[in-house]
Formats: structure tokens, sequence, C-alpha cells
């Protein structure tokens, strides 16, 4: 007979869990708090979450037990290894003893004390996401069955949350590139103005003067032949020059204007094909002539650098320009092969009139013959490849027509991009965290060593492109130079750029700072404009010295070829989701890392603990953005919901691993909620076994928590919130860093 009481245990559990998927929607946290419950009901000193990536790779997720530097390397191949043997078998495996084991007899197992452990594959709908491990019961004794079994119903409640959270991430990305189309129509519609007016003063003096020739002809009775012969000439002449001046005007628009909007990203090409196949204007269309679409992507087929909204325009031009030409139930076909360059090729069953492929490659054509819409298609979908730098060629062959997109598998453009990409997030991301409105990354160019803007917030798009800074000129050249942070807290009384202007800055301080590379400098981080007018700080100073430390360590890894290009995706997305948190979370009282600066210089810290203090009190409760509003103001808690708000710390840590390399600030991160006596959580550390800057943390978390407004009551007075803060000294809190605190509040007229 099954124990009652073992039933019940998991039944909780497995509702709790329920309860938490409902409140959470981010994928780190759902698998930091499944991890946690199935390490719990084990009695298990050890677990890991892993996840299978683009690679077919397993990386973990989320893990306890292992040092932080392992959790964020470890890979294993489907197949290979425990975990790769588990997954690609879609089971679930208990094992007493690994040496009498004949399926992993041979597999090392030297960070584990004991021989028994539980593997199990997360599945939905015979999807595999993932493999969820527990290892070494802390009292040494094998795990049973009725562990497996729970086991087994925490990974399908896993993979039925994965499942659901994929799909809103999906959402998500779909709506960021409705944004970004929408802010290209704004952008568009600024421009009519502009382009209204400059093209009718371009065509105003040649229809003026075709206006007048035939306005003397109208009037004139009688003319010679000669004379008629000379206006008929100037009306040729002047019509001939509008058609040069409309031709010129659209391929500045195509070429110049195009290139300067383009906005490249790394893109799934296959995923590329799937959106346009999908799209309800091109259904249309082939509907009406009963023309089907095939498309075949070769597996494995690199990603390429572009525009994604532009790509996916151009096949749309290209498939809907071809269908003019088909008849009801053709087909067109398209494939993609990935050799030395990749190559998109449509193919469809008739040939193209020879006059019409005129259309494709000249634009007089669109203005010297009456043009359909088919042929503006395929000349679009033309200019769209090239403005991406890629060849387009089109031609029949045996009662065929084949347009052929060749795209150059360029690896400097690709890292060139993903290096644009991931300096454009991380100066959203300073400006986020520092209330800016300008801030920019600048890198030397490896060939004339000039500094260009990698990466902008605030800037217009002509300065991102065009700005270049020759190192020892300017501000950002003399720091380049000198290979030192400048902080000017007024432009206008600096010695040392007495006729810089910042005309377009709000106030007059500044900061610039290097970016080094074993003591090299490769580039500048600037900070102008806050939000609020006010100029910046020493604190500001120090955030922008540690976003320069790890924009230098992203692009040595980078630069080296550390990070695959499965490892730049879910970097991208990694920074991605760290700035969606930022844009969500509800900085504490600006109070707070100032007086955690007064505390650290009390405790007579050195510089480089007093910045890591600075920057984890900015950080610390990012995870707090993932759990439901509703939680976070109620008063009285649910198991359950305790349970969710106490994996804040490892979720805003997930925030961070791709980002952040310092395991001490890590670990400051994840130990704030730990107590003085070890009451605390996730490690139960004692005393000094917990980080200095995490015990200064618990201190000022308790009271900014006690005196900021709540939903659900009063708030504490800072005198209340101090007393309260006291009779926890030596429980709750460092007895030293209580005192300390208490002598700077003392020192401060304006506690709140």
């Amino acid at each position: 007979m099954k124990d009652p009481q073992s039933f019940e245990k998991k039944f909780l559990i497995l509702q709790e869990i329920s309860s938490v998927i409902a409140a959470t929607k981010d994928i780190k946290t759902l698998a930091n708090l499944l991890l946690d419950r199935a390490i719990d009901y084990t009695n298990a000193e050890k677990g890991s979450l892993m996840l299978l990536n683009d690679m077919n790779e397993l990386s973990i997720l989320a893990a306890r037990g292992f040092d932080v530097s392992f959790i964020d390397t470890y890979r294993v191949k489907i197949g290979e290894g425990i975990a790769g043997v588990v997954a690609q078998s879609h089971s679930n495996v208990l094992v007493e003893d690994i040496e009498k084991d004949k399926r992993f007899k041979r597999v090392k197992r030297d960070r584990y004390k004991t021989k028994s452990f539980i593997s199990c594959s997360i599945i939905s709908r015979d999807k595999l996401f993932g493999v969820i491990n527990i290892n070494d019961k802390k009292d040494g004794t094998p795990f049973t069955e009725d562990e497996l079994n729970l086991l087994n119903a925490i990974a399908y409640q896993s993979a039925i949350a994965f499942e659901n959270t994929f799909l809103i991430n999906q959402l998500r990305a779909k709506a960021a590139e409705l944004e970004e189309i929408n802010r290209k129509l704004i952008d568009t519609d600024m421009n009519k103005t502009e382009f209204i007016t400059r093209i009718s003063h371009e065509l105003r003096s040649p229809l003026n003067s075709i206006k007048g020739a035939i306005y003397f002809l109208q009037q004139s009775e009688g003319l010679s032949r000669n004379k008629l012969t000379e206006f008929y000439d100037l009306i040729a002449k002047e019509t001939s020059g509008l058609i040069s001046i409309v031709e010129d005007l659209l391929a500045f628009l195509r070429l110049e204007n195009e290139e300067f909007i383009i906005k490249k990203s790394l893109i799934n090409l296959a995923a590329i094909l799937d959106e346009v196949a999908k799209s309800k204007a091109l259904s249309a269309v082939l509907t009406k002539k009963n023309i089907t679409l095939k498309i075949e992507v070769e597996k494995g087929i690199s990603e390429i650098t572009g525009d994604k909204i532009k790509v996916v325009q151009l096949f749309i031009n290209l498939i809907e320009g071809l269908s003019f030409y088909l008849q009801n139930g053709d087909h067109i076909k398209i494939t993609v092969h990935d050799n030395d360059v990749i190559r998109v090729d449509t193919i469809v069953p008739r040939p193209l009139p020879k006059e019409d492929l005129e259309f494709i490659y000249k634009l007089k054509h669109l203005f010297y013959t009456e043009s359909s819409d088919e042929k503006i298609r395929l000349y679009l979908a033309k200019s769209a490849a090239e403005a991406h730098g890629w060849y387009f060629e089109a031609d029949n062959s045996d009662n065929a027509f084949i347009v052929s997109v060749v795209i150059p598998k360029s690896i400097k453009e690709k890292m060139e991009t993903s290096v644009n990409m991931t300096m454009e997030i991380f100066a959203e991301v300073i400006s986020e965290l520092l209330d800016l409105n300008i801030c920019s990354i600048m890198l030397r160019d490896k060939i004339t060593a000039d500094l260009t803007i990698r990466g902008a917030k605030g800037l217009r798009n002509e300065i991102v492109r065009y700005k270049r800074v020759q190192v020892g000129d300017q501000i950002a050249g003399w720091v380049a130079s000198e290979g030192k942070p400048l902080f000017i807290e007024d432009i206008e009384k600096d010695l040392h750029f007495p006729r810089i202007s910042i005309s377009q800055y709000n106030t007059k301080s500044l900061l610039s700072v290097p970016i080094k590379i074993r003591d090299e400098v490769i580039g500048v981080l600037n900070l102008n404009n806050k939000k609020t007018a006010e100029p910046l700080t020493k604190r500001d100073l120090y955030i922008a010295m540690i976003f320069s430390e790890r924009v230098s360590h992203f692009l040595e890894k980078y630069y080296s070829g550390q990070y695959r290009e499965v490892d730049t995706n879910q970097i991208l997305t990694s920074f991605n989701n760290l700035l969606d948190a930022m844009k969500k979370y509800r900085k504490k009282l600006n109070l707070l890392p100032d007086l955690v600066l007064k505390v650290m210089d009390k405790l007579c810290a050195e510089e480089e603990e007093k910045k890591n203090a600075i920057y984890v009190s900015m950080i610390y409760d990012l995870g707090l953005v993932f759990i439901d509003e509703s939680i976070l103001k109620k008063k009285e808690l649910l198991p359950s919901e305790i349970q969710s708000l106490k994996i804040h710390p490892d979720a805003t840590v997930g925030l961070l691993s791709n980002f952040e390399y310092s395991d001490d600030i890590k670990k400051a991160i994840l130990h704030h909620h730990e107590r003085y006596d070890g009451k605390g959580y996730p490690g139960k550390l004692k005393g000094s076994e917990i980080p200095r800057i995490a015990r200064v943390l618990a201190v000022m978390d308790s009271y900014f928590a006690m005196i900021s407004e709540k939903p659900y009551g009063k708030s504490y007075t800072p005198k209340e919130a101090l007393s309260d803060i006291k009779s926890g000294s030596g429980s709750k809190y460092d007895p030293e860093i209580v005192q300390v605190f208490e002598e700077v509040l003392q020192e401060m007229r304006d506690i709140r």
C-alpha cells in the first residue's frame, strides 16, 4: 500500500508547481523552481535541468551543487554521456548503482559522491525540450521508484510549461518586429515632407520649360519648320531630363537611403521563408490561380546577415511578381543550398518573355514603357538583394525561369553584425540602468584605427553612421589615447576641452571610459544626458567602468573565437531578455546605491569591491520582474507563492549568465537573502560564509522594503525601520554592517 503522507507530499508539490507555472512565464525562473522542488523532495545535494539548443546539444539552464563556471560552459551532445543517452531515448532512468548498470558503466562521474541518480527526459507531444537530473542523496542511499515517479511528473509539467513559454517568447519577438516595422513607417512618414520638397525643386525647372514651350506653340501660328523642330527638341530634351531626374531620385531612395536604413541582424533563412509562405497577402495571390509554393531548405544552413523585414519583402515581391506569368495549377519551387555561398533558387515552370527581363535589370525601362505591377515587383526584389550586397541572377532555362539570389558567406560581415547588435543592446542596457538619454560605444577600426560608433542610444542615424574620431582628437579620442577614464563635471569649466560645444546635450557633465583588452584600448564608452537633467556622479563612473570591463570581456571572447554561432544567438537572446527586464524593473529608491557606497567606504573596502557593490545594488532584484504582479502586492502569501519569490535571486543570475563573468557578482546576488545565523536561503550560509556585499544588501534591502510605500499597508518611518534592523543584528544581519549603516544614516540629514 502506498504511503499516504508521500502521496500527499507529491500532490502538494505538483499543486505548488502548477501555481508557479501560472505566475511566471520566464523560463529560467521556472527551471530553478522545478529543480528546487525536485531536489527538496528527493533530499538530494545536486541536480540540473538541461535544455536542448539549436546545435542539438544539452546545456545547463538551472543547477544546484555545481561550480558557476561549470554550469556556464558544460555542453553534451545527444547520445553522449548519461543526459545525452536519456535524451536520445526519450526515457526516464533510475540507477541505484552505476557500477552495476551496463548502460552507463563506462561513463565517468567524478563530480558525484554516490553511485545512484535519476535522469528524466522533458518531452511534450514527442518534442524533446531537455533533461532533468538528480544526484547525490544527502544520506548516501540510492534513489527510489517513488522519487522517480515524482521526477517524471515534474518533467512532464516542465515540458508543458516550456512549450507555453517558448510560444509566448515567439509572440513577444513578433511584437518586437511589428514595433520595428511601425517605427520605420513613422520614420518614413517624417521623411515625406523632405522628399516632397526635394522632388518639387528638381521637377520645377523642366516642367516650366515644357509648359512654356507648349504654350508658345499653342499661341503661335505659321511657325517655320525649323522653329517647330527647335521647340520639339526642347520638349524632348526636357522630357528626357524629367525621366533622368525621376531615375536618380528613385535610385537615391532605393540605394543610398535603403542602405542607410537597413538594420542588419543575424537571421535564419529557413524561418524567413517559412514566414513568407505563411503571409496571408501572398497566400491570397497564389490561391486565386491555384499556385502551389514548395520550399526545400538544406539542413544546417548557416545564418545570414540582413534586414529581416526587407528580406521578407524581397521574397514576397519576387513570388508575387513571378505568379503573374504562371497558369492555373502551376507551382513555384524555392530551394536553398549552402556551399561556398548560400544560393536561393526560385524556379517557375514557364519562361518569361525576353522583353520583360529588361525590366528587372534596367531602371529606365520602367519609365520609357508602360510598367505593370508584376514587373515593378521583380525589380524591387532585385533592388533589395543588391542593397544587401547579394547577387541577383535571372534567366530562362529549359522551359523554366530561374531567379537565383546568391548570398556570400562573409565571416567578417557576420562577426561585425553580431558585434553591432551586441553593442547596441549594451548601450541600451547602460542607458536604462543609469537613466541616460545618450550613450554610445565606439570601437577602433582595424584598418584606420579611428573610433567609430558601433552601438548607440539617443543619437541620430547619420551621426552613428558617419561619425569617426581619430585617436587623440576630441573627448573620445583623448580617452583612447590616454587609456584612462575622463569624468567632466562641467565641460564649460574644464581646461582640457575649452572649445568643446555640447549644445545637443541637456547637461554639462559627461563620462568617457576606455574599453581595453589586455591593456590595449580597443574602444570608448561615452555617457551623456541624464533623463533627470542632473549631472553625472562618481557612482555613474563606477557603473561605466564595470560595463566597460564587461564589453571588453565579451569582445575578447568573441574575437578569439570562443563563441560559436549558437552561443552568439543565445547571448543575443539573453541580452534582449536582460534589457526587457530592466525596462520593467521598478528601481529601488535612488538613495540605495549611494548608501551602499557610503557603507562600503566606512568598511574600508577596496575600489574594486566598491564598484561591484554599487553595480549589484542596482540589479540584484531584477528577477522580481518575472513574478506575477499580484503576488508582489499581497500581504499574506501561500506557500507556493513564497517558494516562487525565493527563486528571484536565481532568476537574476540567470538573466546575467551570458553577460556577467564575475563569480563574486553572481554570489553576492544569489545570497542576499541569507541570514547571519544561517537560517536564510538559498544556501543557508552563515556569518562570514556570506559574501560581504550580500551581507550589506541584506540590511539595505530590508530597510528600503520597510520604508517604501506598500499597496497592502503602511510603510515604516525611517526611525522604525532602523529599530527593526537593529533588533535583527546578530541573527538576521551582520552586527558590524548594522552599526556602520546606523552611522551612515546619522550622518545624513535627509534619510529618505
